[in-house]
């Protein structure tokens, strides 16, 4: 029998949140502990999970510039509103989670989410004040809607970030600790461009470009194909497309690589637990803006455009890697196929992946977990924090 257990809540809007917590129980699993996981919107009304995934999606198509500025009020929002709406969306899923923590009475909580972050800090502050409440950010950025009474500390994906935000919010009196996004455990383990193409057969003397759009396979992969196999001259490029559990997609890019030239090949890549070795055997990614996704590029170290970004988070992501040089962001098929020339084929992405290598926090669960466990062994007060 385990001796601590640990409740692993997350959203499964988007991969990432879900990805996060699974790569913390990977973590907490080595360490002998019981992991539980809840997804919030299984404990929700249906009309809550349309608002939260179909709406959303919808919002962001239809809408995106208006999203997009909705996010950033979020992310500006001063202390004393934000704790207004904060207590206001609390409620939210908050007597399901009451009754699964109670019922689960775990040693340690850990949020990679907004929406189970507030309804499990108010279970906290209500019925579990012993019991550390940590809430994991996903994305480049701090917003002050997470700073609620009963989360006992935070973890940021840069020091940087943290140091931003708590300059602009004295008042913030929990911990932030700078970790990094929570990546699976995997991508600590490193192996040579040389070693990655063995153990997934690839050629050694092609020039790789991985595709990718996450878990669900979004991100505009199939024109991402598309453009970088349109190349009228200079060096062949072999692309391999990730397509995660999109198999519409993969369907589609399948047509593709028999319709393209044979002068380029692409090869359509379902759902794969490689996605490590793919990363460490290529001179490219291309890929969405999703934190996590970012998180496992930087822990690699790699050649990397995010290609065509969605508005709110994806936008803030974008930013903080452009600004330390560490990734090209291309709107357009032009802006892809100039900045992958330059990223395979000159000095420039040798450059940009160390770049990008010195933000990469590949240890980032084994320090959470690690932090976590001191946290069980040698418990903070009781109330959390202010």
């Amino acid at each position: 029998m385990a001796d601590y257990k640990v409740l692993l809540a997350y959203a499964s809007v988007g991969a990432g949140h879900e990805q996060a917590a699974h790569a913390l129980g990977e973590v907490f699993d080595q360490r002998g502990w019981e992991t539980r996981y809840v997804d919030f919107l299984d404990e929700v009304p249906v009309a809550m999970r349309f608002v939260m995934c179909d709406a959303y999606l919808q919002l962001i198509k239809m809408l995106p510039e208006a999203y997009d500025l909705a996010f950033q009020a979020t992310v500006t929002l001063d202390l004393k509103e934000a704790e207004r709406t904060s207590l206001l969306l609390a409620n939210v899923g908050y007597r399901r989670l009451r009754e699964l923590a109670l019922m689960e009475a775990p040693d340690a909580i850990v949020s990679t989410n907004l929406w189970p972050t507030l309804a499990l800090s108010k279970v906290k502050q209500h019925r579990l004040q012993g019991t550390p409440l940590i809430n994991c950010f996903t994305d480049y950025v701090l917003q002050t809607l997470y700073m609620v009474k009963g989360v006992n500390w935070h973890v940021s994906a840069n020091e940087q970030i943290t140091a931003t935000f708590q300059a602009s919010h004295r008042r913030v009196r929990q911990p932030i600790y700078s970790f990094g996004i929570p990546v699976r455990p995997v991508f600590a383990v490193h192996h040579s461009r040389q070693e990655a193409r063995a153990m997934l057969d690839i050629p050694q003397d092609v020039h790789l470009a991985v595709v990718m759009g996450g878990g669900l396979g979004l991100g505009n992969i199939l024109e991402a194909c598309d453009t970088l196999t349109s190349r009228p001259f200079g060096e062949p490029v072999t692309v391999v497309a990730l397509c995660g559990n999109n198999a519409d997609v993969q369907s589609q890019i399948g047509n593709l690589a028999v319709a393209r030239s044979s002068t380029h090949t692409i090869t359509a890549v379902g759902w794969t637990d490689q996605i490590p070795t793919y990363m460490q055997a290529a001179d490219l990614l291309v890929s969405k803006a999703g934190g996590v996704t970012l998180a496992e590029a930087a822990a690699v170290g790699v050649p990397l455009i995010i290609f065509q970004p969605l508005p709110g988070q994806e936008t803030v992501n974008v930013r903080f890697l452009t600004q330390h040089e560490a990734a090209y962001a291309a709107e357009d098929a032009e802006q892809l196929l100039r900045a992958a020339d330059e990223l395979m084929f000159t000095r420039r992405g040798s450059e940009m992946s160390g770049n990008l290598r010195r933000l990469g926090r590949p240890n980032s669960t084994y320090d959470i977990v690690a932090r976590i466990s001191e946290d069980v062994c040698r418990p903070a007060s009781p109330t959390g924090s202010s």
